[in-house]
């Protein structure tokens, strides 16, 4: 992640539990990534890292249906946030302010989860290369990410960050994004075996969002240790 990434999500952090605010796409999001997650795996009792977990709000609906959540992201300001969150609702979360490329974990997690984050990175194959280490053997992962084509540059970085404010200017870098092809290519280098991609759907008439078949501009991913 680059400087002015990492500025624009400390910018905005103090804004991560306005339901209308700069994270309001966010929390309309929120239940369709934790229906997605429990729909292929069963979270509770297992021992989950929330990689780029921001102010923590998938990070508690985790919680909350029972996991053992550890949270991680490089924002100071998010993790604060998050943390004095938690605190405030009397969740026991381990959140940790740092980059995933610095801890220490080994084998340690029974499922990753790492959502938008991967678009933001500058090498997804060390990303990757981290997950491996951090996860047990028959460890879980989900992903989302956006997919690169013309629908996902003029939808996903033009209309969402210049034309209906949806993001702030300069949150994407379309050279970032991936597609689901290349991706599955990188989690099977790290011994990690594709059994779901699905595409997410948003309809800005009333700003809602549906899983679908459709992969062209933002997709789930979800794959199993091999």
């Amino acid at each position: 992640m680059n400087n002015n990434q990492e500025d624009i999500f400390d910018q905005y952090a103090y804004d991560w539990w306005n339901k209308t605010g700069y994270y309001k796409l966010l929390h309309k999001l929120n239940p369709i990534r934790l229906k997605y997650i429990q729909s292929k795996y069963n979270i509770k009792g297992k021992k989950i890292l929330d990689i780029g977990c921001g102010g923590g709000i998938l990070t508690e609906e985790l919680y909350k249906k029972g996991a053992f959540v550890t949270g991680i992201d490089s924002s100071h300001k998010s993790i604060n946030i998050a943390k004095k969150h938690a605190k405030e609702q009397g969740f026991k979360i381990d959140y940790l302010n740092e980059s995933v490329f610095n801890t220490t974990f080994k084998k340690e997690f029974d499922c990753i989860i790492c959502f938008e984050m991967i678009e933001h990175i500058n090498s997804p194959s060390d990303l990757l290369k981290k997950i491996f280490e951090v996860s047990k053997d028959n460890s879980s992962l989900f992903l989302s990410t956006i997919n690169r084509n013309l629908k996902s540059f003029i939808f996903a970085k033009l209309f969402a960050e210049y034309i209906l404010n949806y993001v702030p200017k300069g949150t994407h870098q379309y050279s970032k994004f991936i597609t689901p092809y290349e991706l599955t290519q990188k989690i099977e280098e790290n011994e990690y075996k594709l059994t779901g991609l699905d595409g997410l759907k948003f309809n800005p008439i009333d700003e809602s969002f549906s899983l679908s078949d459709d992969l062209d501009i933002n997709y789930f991913l979800y794959a199993e240790r091999q």
